[in-house]
């Protein structure tokens, strides 16, 4: 009889630690999903959304006497180092070339991602960073004045116009942009920055009889060259949607 409750005694043990490793095991396992869970979690990391304009453009109209335009700039932050960025603006500017001076109206939208190669100290925010944006831009153009060429003429063959304005309709333009730039931030959640822009035009719907010379965005165009640059300094404010460590 003893022998036999001995044996019982040992069944019980052995099916309660059994229990009990099965418990420990899943209970381990939990903690590992969880906190495989919130390491996934951490892949997307979305602390803050920043917006504010282009200091440049108003800068630029109003020196050269033309009408209001501006630039609105942002991004969102989804890693730590990786951000979507978008700008859209607005151009209403006097275009004076050699032999044509027009007018060109249009508005623009550029959209991509910037990454942050800055490594901040603990309190510190700023970045260095490196983007692609693809633009398009709308537009039109209206011809103020123009020279026309007389081959009759002996000693010059520029004739100053006399002719109607011409008006070119729904015109548009489409590119990429390398950029390349720095924020810093110099009061608590206010950035300042400035960006170099290199740009490749892609396509442009041209007029009949004509040629687009100055894409809003994109700025110049040339028949030799359908590469441009440009650049901005802007000024933004961070609304954070964690507090900063």
């Amino acid at each position: 009889m003893i022998p036999f409750l001995m044996k019982k005694k040992q069944i019980f043990l052995f099916i309660f630690s059994s229990i009990l490793s099965i418990n420990s095991l899943f209970s381990n396992t939990e903690k590992i999903e969880s906190d495989s869970l919130l390491k996934k979690d951490r892949i997307i990391n979305i602390n803050k959304f920043r917006f504010g304009f282009d200091l440049s453009n108003p800068i630029k109209s109003s020196s050269n006497n033309d009408n209001f335009s501006y630039e609105i700039v942002s991004d969102l932050q989804l890693t730590d180092n990786l951000y979507i960025a978008g700008e859209y603006g607005s151009i209403d500017k006097l275009v004076e070339d050699e032999n044509i001076n027009f007018n060109s109206i249009g508005d623009y939208l550029k959209i991509g991602f910037d990454y942050n190669m800055f490594k901040n100290w603990v309190g510190m925010d700023n970045s260095i960073y490196i983007g692609l944006r693809y633009a398009s831009s709308n537009f039109s153009n209206k011809v103020v004045s123009y020279q026309v060429r007389n081959i009759d003429a002996y000693f010059s063959n520029l004739v100053e116009n006399d002719f109607e304005t011409v008006n070119h309709e729904n015109l548009s333009g489409s590119w990429i942009e390398i950029v390349t730039g720095i924020k810093v931030e110099t009061f608590d959640n206010i950035y300042f920055g400035i960006s170099l822009r290199l740009n490749k035009l892609l396509s442009d719907k041209k007029p009949e009889n004509f040629d687009n010379l100055f894409i809003p965005g994109f700025n110049k165009v040339t028949d030799d060259n359908t590469w441009g640059s440009g650049f901005n300094y802007t000024i933004t404010y961070s609304i954070p949607f964690r507090k900063k460590k």
